[in-house]
């Protein structure tokens, strides 16, 4: 993480200083609530709606004492890249979501194309809570102990923050071909140049460039990198790109109509 970084406000501070020793299982406890929300008027089936998920982070967090205060830590942050804002404070970097969007998540899109293109494309999607949560969660099973849930933060009846921490990490600048060896050293294929696919536990890794990926020691720590397990046509898409010898390229965005309300 940089080196120079503002001085956090007090209630950045209280927030550190209160940093939730049970934060990665607090990743799953959330996540397991999330996913017990019916969406209304669709009993058990499918996904909460964004809104539904959203309430129900809320409503979690609040029974838990994690609403955290929003001033405070806004006026002590730090402009992070596309996903995060961020402060330090000793050894731990507390991230911040923007802008009422939680990460991406990578999938597939079905192109209007002519019939002799091809009509699939590599997209990375704005994320759900749900869907950010699971990727805190992948990101831990790949690094244990790399993500702590610390609070939300209440932005009114429509938008809410989530507020996580990692270790600091000494930037030590890694490269691609560093980043190719190590990911091959765990069992992945290299599937778009910055994504990764492991057959063995249907893992993939995306957006694994050098500014997400940091040296510790003699290893290799993937701290921002975007974690899922594929499944259906985003599945078979990797696993047909892969047989081909292929590689394909993601194409990012920040927004989609095809988000949940």
């Amino acid at each position: 993480m940089p080196a120079d970084v503002p001085t956090p406000a007090p209630a950045a501070r209280e927030a550190a200083a209160h940093s939730r020793a049970d934060g990665a299982d607090l990743v799953v406890a959330a996540l397991d609530h999330l996913r017990g929300i019916s969406p209304a008027g669709v009993g058990s089936l499918g996904a909460p709606t964004l809104t539904r998920q959203k309430e129900g982070l809320r409503e979690w967090a609040r029974g838990l004492g994690l609403l955290l205060d929003a001033a405070g830590i806004v006026s002590g942050l730090e402009r992070g890249g596309q996903e995060h804002d961020w402060f330090r404070e000793g050894e731990r970097v507390f991230k911040v979501t923007r802008d009422g969007i939680f990460g991406l998540s990578p999938g597939m899109d079905l192109a209007l194309v002519s019939s002799d293109m091809e009509a699939r494309r590599f997209q990375l999607w704005e994320a759900t809570p749900i869907e950010y949560l699971e990727r805190l969660l992948l990101q831990n099973e790949l690094v244990p102990g790399l993500n702590r849930l610390e609070g939300i933060i209440d932005q009114g009846e429509t938008d809410l923050t989530i507020v996580t921490s990692q270790p600091r990490f000494d930037i030590v600048p890694v490269t691609l071909a560093e980043i190719d060896a190590w990911f091959a050293a765990q069992g992945f294929q290299k599937v778009t140049p910055c994504g990764y696919y492991r057959a063995e536990d249907n893992l993939g890794i995306f957006d694994a460039h050098a500014k997400n990926l940091v040296r510790f020691e003699d290893t290799l720590i993937p701290f921002d990198v975007i974690p899922c397990r594929p499944s259906g046509g985003f599945l078979q898409f990797i696993a047909d790109t892969l047989a081909a010898g292929h590689h394909v390229t993601a194409v990012r965005t920040v927004s989609t109509s095809s988000r949940r309300s």
